[in-house]
């Protein structure tokens, strides 16, 4: 029987593995948010104290969505944090701008729970580990060659992308680039950081943010413009440098700040009572449709309890308490684009029909004049909160759909 497990075990972590290496919907660098690796030269503890402190502000960073968040707190001491640390061997030791050889890679993993803690605690907020994948389309001229960069693509500037997105914990997705990509996107588009093209073309790779890039060698320097394309935020800006790595990161420090200002939630007062609204949402016609809307809303950081109220094999109806303010839960909706906003066309209020003298008359819609049936929802009236059959006050009521 233990075999048999071991088996079952075994097929399943393969199939599941080979999901994730050839579905595109799929396959993402997935960084661990606590973790950071460090080359240094020995393993003296003045150089892994220093190696501490240097990666615990990369962790802070990544934690709060700021790059000049370590300005703004007071510093803690950083093995305060650690959690566990090891060393493994550089292969090929490098040497840094001070002429040290760095012979060992220190391995450190930070307690996210005491950071998060201490962000929260001090007033700042935090951009939790539900983080939406960014799609990336960098557009390169080098010389004569012009090019975009694919999934299966080798490159010193795909590399020098991914390290500087994995600093900032930001899973990201390459795209195929190929003739379907082409038929929908095209490099122009790509440099101009046109919203519409660049984000039909990356429907097929996910939901979340964009990030379009085009670099451009001009002998000298290199020149570049960035587009990051959000359901409901967008931002556009250029550098310039000789140093392509240094270009790169400023621009994914760029970005993960917009997104950071977008992501990350600072939990309401202890003092103030939790904001209670209702979602509802369409297009739920399967239990792993309903599964994949409930464990979407439960990992949201704005969100403190997602409480199914009603499922009917179209929509799905959910009492959400929050933890943070309203605006914050629904701007991060919004950009995730994982549900859609759906627009509820209210119809003009009509006056009730005439009746002659005397007769009955049935409870009539103040709006549409039609009597109501037993399921008809009457939230604008009242909400009878689940488990208690107690009407109160009508609670906010937002209506989205489940895309894809």
């Amino acid at each position: 029987m233990l075999n048999l497990k071991a088996k079952i075990f075994v097929s399943i972590s393969f199939v599941f593995i080979t999901m994730l290496l050839t579905n595109p919907l799929l396959a993402s660098l997935m960084p661990s948010l606590y973790d950071v690796d460090i080359a240094v030269t020995d393993e003296s503890a003045d150089a892994r104290q220093l190696a501490f402190t240097q990666g615990l502000s990369e962790v802070f960073i990544r934690i709060s969505g700021d790059s000049f968040i370590m300005n703004k707190l007071k510093r803690p001491p950083a093995s305060r944090y650690v959690q566990q640390f090891s060393y493994l061997p550089i292969e090929n030791p490098v040497i840094n701008a001070d002429g040290e050889v760095l012979k060992l890679l220190l391995k450190i993993k930070y307690n996210g729970n005491k950071i998060e803690k201490y962000l929260l605690n001090n007033g700042f907020s935090v951009w939790s580990e539900h983080r939406s994948d960014v799609v990336v389309w960098l557009a390169i001229r080098d010389g004569q060659n012009e090019y975009v960069l694919k999934d299966g693509d080798s490159s010193l500037l795909k590399t020098a992308m991914n390290e500087a997105l994995n600093r900032r914990g930001i899973a990201n997705r390459w795209p195929l680039y190929d003739y379907q990509d082409q038929k929908t996107l095209t490099v122009a588009d790509i440099r101009g950081g046109f919203k519409g093209p660049l984000m039909n073309a990356s429907k097929r790779y996910g939901n979340g943010p964009v990030l379009a890039g085009s670099m451009i060698w001009n002998g000298q320097q290199w020149q570049s413009s960035w587009s990051l394309l959000m359901a409901s935020n967008e931002q556009y800006w250029s550098l310039l440098d000789s140093d392509y790595t240094t270009l790169i990161n400023t621009a994914v420090d760029t970005a993960a700040d917009v997104m950071g200002s977008v992501y990350a939630i600072n939990n309401a007062s202890a003092n103030l009572p939790l904001v209670t609204l209702q979602l509802d949402v369409e297009a739920v016609t399967s239990i792993e449709r309903y599964r994949r809307v409930e464990n979407y809303l439960k990992k949201l950081s704005a969100v403190d309890t997602a409480l199914p109220v009603s499922v009917n094999g179209q929509n799905a109806v959910f009492l959400i308490t929050l933890r943070s303010e309203e605006k914050d839960f629904l701007n991060l909706i919004n950009n995730d684009a994982e549900i859609v906003e759906v627009k509820v066309i209210k119809p003009s209020a009509v006056p009730a029909p005439e009746l002659p003298p005397g007769a009955a008359r049935d409870t009539v819609s103040e709006t549409t004049g039609t009597a109501l049936s037993d399921n008809t929802s009457a939230s604008a009236a009242a909400t009878v909160l689940p488990d208690s059959g107690e009407t109160g006050p009508a609670l906010p009521r937002y209506y989205y759909r489940l895309i894809n």
